[in-house]
């Protein structure tokens, strides 16, 4: 299932807003947001919304504390462009969230086939490295732990 319901698109006031932007489409959100844990030097959890001002159409995980179990995030320099990536699998469907330079979007993909893309339509606010501290380790990049750490590495 591609989508689900929910209530309207929004980081909570208890929420810090890691990742925002509006789509191409002018009408969906892109968004991430966290509960900050400063104690932890973390964050205590995180969650994707994607959706309209009107309806959030796909929240996950549902409960926002499951989230760094269940995203993992990888970070690489490209050349001269920092890249980054947040994935996750539901209900047999596998997101990308990422990030290239001034580009970002999200792919969602099923059985190695990509069925959709939607970019960002404006410049994402993005903090990679609080998404990096919020999320898991990817370690299926190219890297393995070394695409998770503080300074990433670079491709060749």
């Amino acid at each position: 299932m591609l989508l689900s319901s929910g209530a309207a698109l929004a980081c909570a006031d208890d929420e810090a807003t890691l990742f925002s932007c509006l789509a191409k489409d002018q009408s969906h959100t892109i968004q991430l947001c966290a509960v900050r844990d400063d104690a932890a030097g973390g964050f205590q959890s995180l969650q994707y919304r994607y959706g309209t001002a009107e309806k959030t159409e796909l929240t996950f995980p549902e409960n926002r504390n499951e989230g760094r179990a269940a995203m993992s995030f990888a970070h690489a320099f490209d050349g001269d462009s920092y890249v980054w990536s947040l994935r996750f699998a539901n209900e047999g469907y596998t997101y990308r969230l990422f990030g290239m330079g001034n580009d970002a979007g999200v792919e969602v993909w099923r059985k190695k086939k990509r069925l959709a893309q939607v970019m960002c339509g404006e410049r994402p606010y993005a903090i990679a490295a609080d998404i990096r501290k919020a999320a898991g380790c990817d370690l299926n990049n190219p890297f393995g732990k070394d695409g998770c750490g503080e300074v990433p590495p670079q491709r060749k």
